[in-house]
């Protein structure tokens, strides 16, 4: 017996997928001939229908679709302007949302039952409040920007000591570079840099590890950012200026001033007009991107607005390096240092069963939840039963 379903919806189903008919074809265990024949009739055996959704990863109600579905983001997207044509979220990015709002949740209804106060600093900002002012107040009270790079030999460690830096003041923050364990599943950073989850109790950033650690850096400004602004959205950070987007021209503003305050650049600047040379030394020093340096040159006057667009140019297709580590140090980051210890406590104490916990983290196996918690509390055991 065979269902009619459309032949765009099953191509659109494929190709979300990123199948070729042959490939499908293969997943479902049919000649490719069969497929083609799917996608122009529509006909397919009724028996197989689940299965091909679940070699698409398209919810099995979609299939039935009138025309293929338009998934929209859960929180605002501030990727694109209003004009801009719509472009579909992956299914990547829509997984790494879903599952920080499920740890945001968890966590913002874990710190009132422990009767915890509002952050005072969320939404503390308007885009009426002065970018210099609101950079001040980040930086004042995270502690992070050059004070931070003065005791931070590496990026690996200024990104480290700015997230630490967040977490201690209460912000959840999540890198990673792939969706959930699967390491085949890449974010793109053409698609998004980052992502913020606005709340008064549990603020949430979220960093795209799959791009330059120096871009990382400025995406993790930009989105503390939108917590002092109190706005939920995706971000993509293109060229440090955003164009048609007022929010998103601010917080790119706030970033660079927290990275690198105009004050600094200004003393600092040893070069003469256009200096790449000196770019570069000061990227080293602040341990922020080429790109932040040359944006923060323009706005104290060393670089005009045609020089600046030239370096971007120039600039922006420089390969992206991701960072390594074991898998403990990556793991601790993905899922946030201070979610990860609350849920494994609830879980010690037995609020919360154990598997759900290890469901929240991503971990499966036992043994592995039990080293996790250990290398959490700096090599104690904990009393997992």
């Amino acid at each position: 017996m065979n269902a009619t379903l459309k032949p765009n919806v099953l191509r659109w189903a494929r190709n979300k997928a990123g199948l070729s008919e042959d490939a499908l074809a293969a997943k479902v265990g049919v000649q490719s001939s069969l497929v083609k024949q799917w996608e122009s009739t529509g006909s397919i055996p009724v028996n197989l229908v689940e299965k091909l959704a679940e070699k698409t990863r398209v919810a099995f109600g979609f299939l039935f679709s009138e025309e293929p579905p338009r998934p929209a983001l859960p929180i605002s997207d501030f990727r694109r302007v209003s004009d801009a044509e719509y472009s579909e979220p992956s299914d990547e990015l829509l997984d790494v949302i879903y599952s920080a709002q499920l740890k945001q949740s968890w966590y913002r209804d874990y710190l009132i039952s422990k009767g915890e106060q509002p952050l005072p600093f969320v939404g503390k900002s308007s885009l009426n409040t002065p970018a210099r002012e609101t950079a001040q107040d980040i930086r004042r009270t995270l502690s992070i920007g050059p004070a931070l790079t003065q005791i931070a030999t590496t990026w690996e460690e200024t990104i480290r000591y700015t997230i630490e830096a967040a977490e201690e003041h209460g912000i959840l923050v999540l890198r990673t570079g792939c969706a959930g364990q699967n390491k085949a599943r890449t974010l793109s950073v053409e698609e998004f840099r980052g992502f913020a989850i606005s709340d008064k109790y549990a603020p949430l950033v979220f960093i795209n590890g799959a791009d330059a650690p120096a871009a990382q850096m400025f995406t993790m400004a930009h989105e503390i950012a939108h917590i002092w602004v109190g706005k939920s959205g995706v971000s993509n950070l293109e060229k440090t200026y955003s164009v048609g987007n007022s929010l998103e021209s601010y917080c790119n503003g706030v970033a660079a001033e927290v990275l690198l305050p105009i004050e600094e650049i200004k003393v600092s600047w040893r070069g003469g007009i256009n200096d790449t040379d000196e770019i570069r030394r000061l990227s080293d020093q602040y341990k922020v991107s080429r790109i932040v340096v040359a944006r923060r040159a323009k706005d104290a006057g060393f670089f005009t607005e045609e020089e600046y667009n030239n370096y971007y140019r120039m600039i922006a297709g420089t390969p992206r390096k991701s960072s390594g580590g074991s898998y403990y140090a990556n793991e601790k980051y993905q899922n946030s240092r201070r979610f990860s210890i609350a849920v494994i406590e609830e879980a010690i104490a037995g609020r919360t069963p154990q598997r759900d916990a290890m469901q929240f983290l991503g971990i499966k196996k036992d043994a592995t939840f039990r080293k996790y918690a250990k290398s959490l509390h700096d090599g104690m055991e904990w009393p997992i039963s």
